[in-house]
């Protein structure tokens, strides 16, 4: 009995230590899930469900994905998933005693400052602990990075008559703008409107489909692929609809004077085609990475306390480019890098920073809003291409002036909805043998599409390669560099 004693004894311990250790990051199932990013840079952001268990995780940025390729981040605890994290950014060489800054945002999908605090408590738990290891003095930011504020006011500026917009807090607004980033089906104006339960849930929903090896590369090849695949497929199909008729045509003309499956083929294809214009856009929007012009370094330089020679090499990137994504990480790197003496010198000019800094998002957003115009020849082309639709739909497109991406979303609405149109009146045209023997035709393109599909694994499967391998070499690159260097006090 006594040893029975003791037992219950060492477990009931357990139990309160694990209790008064934040609840072991579970929180129960009335906190709901919870959003985490941590920033240090790599970028990371994950969602914790109700049992304190890592649901998904996503990869912020190249650095990220290369520090978490071959990790197995979902399925664990929170407190295993941020000692890892934590580790992984000091062997990989990211958390440095220069470079030893880390910015947390911690959303409790049903708004628990304590469920908030405890999760929080252990991300600074864990990276203190790891950094302690390699003699880091590591500071944890908990308020929100420059950029982000910056970017809330400027969106609030761009949308002043948008209340959901207005009412955003800085944490809704991060959680706003990573699903805007993450979904291209959604607006940032319909994300406002979500609460945080809905757009933590969201969220996870995204994260959960990105593959680990998802570059931009490997995403860039792969809507190349689809691209080609879809086209050949519509063209294939469309192809047989155009036969079918013909051949009904040409068995009673008086009966079936038209030929819908040309005019179900044309839309079909236009369809397509302006959808993957369309992606195309919204991929050059999420991939923007515009050069910028005549930027004044030395107004930066002042305002942080820094030299123009440290602005200038930090904001250059691999390209030679400097652009806006460019200057915020650093301004981002070097604030949260600061000593609270050094952050209060120049918290007063931050303002007159940020009003800086929205001048050039504004030269970012002109060119953004350019590039739907960019691709207007090659819309009006696929629609002029379409002779058999008829005149509306070329002097619809040409009354919208300078397409807009709204512009281009409703012409693929337009376009959609005649093809279905059509197919209905197919459907009334046809007999049931008629319809059943166009199948016949379907099935014959099937050897076309076969064929595409193979050139489609191929090309996707190539991709995958080309990104797993550039991944893992980065990864044992910076892995190597530690190894054999050591942390020489962050310096690379």
């Amino acid at each position: 009995m006594k040893k029975i004693s003791a037992i219950i004894a060492v477990v009931l311990t357990a139990v309160l230590l694990c209790t008064a250790f934040v609840g072991c990051v579970n929180a129960g199932d009335k906190d709901g899930k919870t959003y985490v990013s941590m920033d240090i840079n790599p970028s990371v952001n994950m969602v914790i469900d109700e049992q304190g268990n890592v649901e998904s995780v996503e990869a912020g940025n190249e650095d990220a994905q290369v520090m978490l390729y071959g990790e197995v981040i979902v399925g664990k605890t929170a407190e295993e998933a941020f000692e890892l994290i934590a580790n992984l950014a000091v062997e990989c060489g990211y958390l440095t005693a220069e470079n030893s800054g880390v910015n947390v945002t911690v959303v409790s999908g049903n708004g628990s400052a304590e469920a908030e605090a405890k999760v929080g408590n252990i991300v600074e738990t864990a990276f203190k602990a790891e950094a302690e290891k390699a003699s880091i003095s590591v500071n944890i930011n908990t308020g929100a990075s420059f950029s982000l504020q910056r970017q809330l006011e400027y969106v609030k500026g761009k949308y002043p008559n948008v209340s959901a917009i207005q009412n955003m807090s800085i944490d809704k607004f991060k959680l706003v703008s990573e699903l805007v980033a993450n979904d291209e089906g959604i607006t940032l104006e319909y994300a406002a409107t979500l609460d945080n339960e809905d757009l933590i849930e969201k969220l996870n929903t995204c994260y959960e489909k990105i593959e680990p090896y998802a570059t931009e590369a490997y995403n860039i090849a792969v809507a190349e692929a689809n691209e080609a695949f879809e086209i050949a497929k519509t063209a294939a199909e469309g192809a047989a609809w155009t036969a079918y008729y013909a051949k009904v045509m040409a068995l009673n003309i008086i009966a079936h004077p038209v030929n819908y499956g040309a005019i179900y083929a044309a839309y079909d294809i236009a369809a397509v085609s302006v959808d993957y214009t369309l992606d195309k856009i919204e991929m050059a929007i999420s991939y923007t990475n515009q050069a910028l012009s005549n930027v004044d370094t030395q107004k930066i330089a002042d305002i942080l306390g820094v030299e123009k020679s440290e602005v200038d090499a930090a904001v250059t990137d691999e390209n030679g480019k400097v652009t806006l994504e460019s200057i915020e990480a650093y301004i981002d790197r070097t604030i949260k890098n600061m000593s609270a003496e050094a952050y209060a010198q120049i918290k007063d000019e931050l303002p007159q920073l940020e009003t800086y800094v929205n001048g050039l998002q504004a030269e970012v957003d002109k060119f953004i809003d350019s590039l739907p115009e960019e691709y207007a020849t090659a819309i009006r082309k696929i629609i002029d291409d379409a002779k058999v639709l008829g005149g509306d739909l070329v002097e619809f497109v040409e009354s919208l002036g300078d397409l807009t991406v709204d512009d281009v979303r409703t012409i693929v609405t337009y376009l959609e909805e005649k093809r279905d149109e059509t197919m209905a009146t197919i459907e009334k045209d046809l007999t049931a043998e008629q319809l059943e023997e166009a199948k016949t035709y379907i099935e014959e393109a099937n050897d076309t599409i076969s064929a595409a599909q193979s050139v489609y694994n191929t090309a996707v499967e190539s991709a995958k390669k080309d990104a797993e391998n550039f991944l893992a070499q980065a990864k044992e690159g910076r892995l190597q560099w530690k190894y054999q260097h050591g942390n020489q006090n962050g310096k690379e």
